[in-house]
């Protein structure tokens, strides 16, 4: 377990940037992790949270936009955590319109999202890899991210050439920042952040909460069935529609994240169709305690599989890959099981509470000792 150090004597001033105000449960933790982070490595840090819209972090801190970063001064800049090194701007404007991902088609709507795009981005080629510093004269480091196929394009790898150090999630994304001219010596590869959450070190108080959420919610007191699947990872409402059938007489509700991407919308909608029971529009805390509480999990988050199997929920995926290599970053990864459409009824029921046993401690700790490391190589520490 690490422990605390002695604080600076001195407060620190980052910047953290990230897709914050985007409506998906997983980005909107990382601001309040991250806080955790700096005490449980006792750094005194004042920090400032840049999203592309102006709102509030979970905690009530101010979330400024990002075109105000640069009037700034602050030590360092911090990028992350969340799936950030990607190049689609257009999709990542179109998450933060709300746009179902069924409808995400037609000359006019892209016109939209690239308007939106210039209005709240900075230019670059990427909404995370912008052409300039984000705070001039500042380091900026990469915390818990994620890299998707990197354009190795010019100004691809001048923005990243600028990074003084990058913790990314997976062994891919490593090779991509090499790939892409970044030395190795700056490159650590650990855990998703979020293992770090401080509601996995009191796993009594969450699953218990948990339990009077969803009796107060839904009327059930007996271990749920929480289903979560996205569009984007391959589940239109009909597939969704046929699981939530196959899952017919056990205790079952369906749990949406956010907006971005119309998930609440869909998941609403087959729970209606087919008489399922639904958690929509739940605080990101009481996320955290439904999950703990769960008998079973169906989802095709990373965020979610690692919040329950943290706690010891059964986690069934429908095989997700970027999970799995964010598992393999674990020194004590949480059991996750892959399973089919066929087979996920007979599963469900098999797993349903059978909790297990796990230490999220020592995951816990590698993601603090690889924030520590990129904050050294940022000159922060």
């Amino acid at each position: 377990m690490v422990t605390e150090r002695s604080a600076h004597a001195t407060t620190v001033k980052l910047a953290q940037v990230g897709d914050y105000s985007v409506s998906n449960w997983g980005d909107r933790l990382y601001p309040g992790v991250t806080s955790h982070l700096l005490r449980r490595i006792g750094l005194e840090a004042d920090v400032t949270h840049f999203a592309p819209l102006p709102g509030a972090t979970l905690a009530g801190e101010p979330i400024r936009p990002l075109r105000e970063i640069r009037r700034t001064k602050v030590a360092a800049v911090l990028v992350g955590g969340g799936d950030l090194v990607r190049f689609d701007t257009t999709t990542v404007a179109l998450d933060h319109m709300a746009i179902p991902e069924a409808q995400r088609h037609g000359r006019l709507l892209r016109l939209r999202a690239e308007l939106f795009a210039r209005r709240h981005f900075l230019n670059g080629p990427g909404v995370w890899l912008p052409e300039a510093d984000w705070v001039p004269g500042a380091p900026t480091v990469l915390v818990s991210v994620g890299a998707r196929r990197m354009a190795h394009d010019p100004r691809a790898r001048a923005a990243v050439s600028r990074l003084k150090g990058v913790w990314v999630r997976t062994t891919h994304a490593a090779r991509q920042f090499e790939a892409a001219g970044v030395s190795p010596e700056r490159i650590v590869r650990a855990p998703d952040m979020v293992f770090a959450h401080p509601a996995l070190s009191d796993q009594t108080r969450s699953v218990e909460r948990g339990r009077q959420i969803v009796w107060r919610r839904l009327g059930v007191d007996e271990p749920l069935v929480v289903f979560h699947a996205a569009a984007f990872h391959g589940w239109p409402e009909a597939r969704v529609e046929a699981a939530l059938r196959s899952l017919t007489g056990l205790p079952i509700a369906v749990l949406s994240l956010g907006a971005h991407s119309g998930e609440d919308r869909a998941l609403a909608a087959a729970a209606e169709r087919t008489g399922t029971l639904a958690l929509i529009g739940l605080e990101a805390d009481e996320i955290v305690c439904v999950l703990a509480s769960a008998g079973v999990v169906f989802t095709t988050s990373m965020h979610v599989a690692i919040v329950a199997g943290s706690f010891g929920t059964p986690v069934l995926t429908p095989g997700v890959p970027k999970t799995a290599e964010a598992f393999s970053a674990c020194p004590t990864p949480p059991q996750v099981e892959e399973v089919s459409d066929e087979d996920l009824a007979d599963t469900v029921r098999a797993r349903r509470g059978k909790r297990s046993d796990h230490d999220h401690a020592p995951n816990a700790a590698a993601a603090t000792k690889a924030f520590e490391s990129v904050l050294e190589m940022a000159g922060v520490l």
